[in-house]
């Protein structure tokens, strides 16, 4: 089923911890409005939303139509336990395959030009074949010339019904 792609108000969104890393993001970004730059970022704030935390290499942003080429560098408890395996050194590519698909894939390059934090809830499909609605924000980090050279995201879960099929994707920039 094909996403509905709108602007998100978090002001919208029901999940409070996903308030609370926005507004972690949100406090640490230059006046100027670059992203947060990587050296801001401090574990311990976060404490209670390491296990859903995600940091994100972009090692290329890619040719333009093409998928950049990202690898994951710190990876919380409760994604891992989704997949099974550690997902530390991973591609997005090989650990994500519906990425891949016409589904919220743009927005993994996109948020490397536009520099907006990116939203996304609907269904996912794991290997296992359990299913899980998941709700992810992705959000950029600078680090030196690079405007973006990480994601900061979060992926939280809930349980998600086998007759749920028709179950709508939402997905957009996400807006204060």
């Amino acid at each position: 089923m094909t996403p509905l792609r709108q602007p998100i108000r978090l002001a919208d969104l029901g999940n409070e911890r996903l308030h609370q890393l926005y507004n972690y993001w949100r406090e640490r970004c230059p006046p100027e409005g670059h992203p947060m730059p990587r050296a801001a970022l401090d574990p311990i704030p976060l404490g209670p939303l390491l296990p859903y935390i995600m940091l994100i290499e972009v090692v290329s942003p890619g040719e333009a139509g093409s998928f950049p080429d990202m690898r994951f560098r710190l990876v919380g408890d409760e994604i891992e336990g989704r997949y099974g395996r550690s997902l530390k050194g991973a591609t997005l590519d090989e650990t994500f395959p519906l990425v891949q698909r016409s589904d919220t894939s743009h927005q993994w390059s996109e948020i490397l030009t536009d520099w907006t934090p990116k939203y996304r809830c609907g269904p996912m499909n794991f290997p296992n074949g359990r299913r899980f609605e998941a709700e992810r924000i992705l959000l950029p980090l600078s680090q030196g010339e690079a405007p973006v050279a990480f994601l900061l995201g979060a992926i939280f879960y809930q349980p998600l019904a086998t007759d749920q099929d028709e179950h709508q994707t939402v997905a957009g920039d996400l807006e204060a």
